[in-house]
């Protein structure tokens, strides 16, 4: 690692065009596209979770999780000290905002969007199923309610968190997909989702099968998710290999549901 870092620092300094204009990217559709739809939410159930303590039954808080998208679920669990996988892996989707609003827009189809939001919050549930729920004895947390103000720092430090994940991957997909010809987009959905989905709604091909293609990037949340997630999730309790694996069952869960309702529809 000390000889790879200084190389990557090095990488960045030779094609800083590039890794400027590839942050800057992420920025921007972090700011019109992900702190809208996240950010006020989080805060309002970091405040209600502080405020339930122990009553609150883990159904809820898996419903809490869906309803912010990652990582909100993952942070729910941390304030909690939960650590159940089921409830980690079904949790482990996109805002419905995102989804719903922002993925329909650029299909240019409002039931694209809604069927986007349906096969990755069902592929969650079902991937859930799978998981051995493990321990859901709380561990050491903070059970004193929190303010608005307490909240609203304690979001805002997930949220840069988010921020950085996404511009720190968006530059390194930039980097690495500048000669990679016909494989840019795997592996820049793979880093970076939020990027890869843009692209994908532009691509040639039928509807119902874009459609489909981006449920299975949301589904799976690519590095910049799974890096979320993680940097949330009480720690210890799920490997890194784990953790991608159920990812990844997430997202062929959802690409199957969402190209079957297309078909269906169409």
């Amino acid at each position: 690692m000390r000889i790879v870092l200084p190389l990557l620092m090095g990488w960045l300094l030779l094609r800083s065009g590039v890794a400027m204009e590839a942050a800057s990217a992420a920025c921007r559709l972090f700011v019109q596209s992900v702190l809208p739809g996240l950010f006020p939410y989080m805060t309002l159930s970091l405040m209600l979770v502080s405020r339930m303590g122990g009553r609150l039954p883990s159904w809820c808080l898996m419903l809490l999780g869906w309803c912010g998208g990652s990582p909100t679920g993952a942070r729910l669990m941390a304030q909690r000290g939960l650590r159940d996988k089921r409830l980690a892996v079904s949790c482990a989707t996109m805002s419905p905002m995102f989804l719903l609003g922002t993925l329909g827009s650029w299909l240019r189809s409002p039931a694209a969007g809604a069927c986007i939001l349906l096969s990755v919050v069902a592929g969650g549930y079902l991937t859930g199923l799978m998981v051995r729920p493990g321990s859901a004895a709380p561990v050491a947390c903070d059970p004193a309610p929190l303010s608005l103000g307490e909240a609203v720092e304690a979001a805002a430090r997930t949220m840069l968190m988010v921020c950085g994940t996404m511009v720190m991957l968006r530059v390194f997909a930039a980097l690495l997909t500048e000669h990679a010809g016909g494989l840019a987009l795997p592996l820049t959905t793979l880093l970076e989702v939020a990027t890869g989905t843009r692209a994908m709604a532009e691509l040639p091909l039928p509807l119902p099968l874009r459609t489909a293609l981006m449920a299975a990037a949301t589904g799976t949340g690519g590095a910049a998710v799974l890096m979320q997630n993680r940097a949330c999730y009480p720690q210890g309790f799920m490997s890194l290999g784990e953790q991608a694996l159920w990812q990844a069952v997430h997202g062929a869960i959802s690409f199957v549901l969402a190209l079957g309702m297309m078909l269906l529809a169409g």
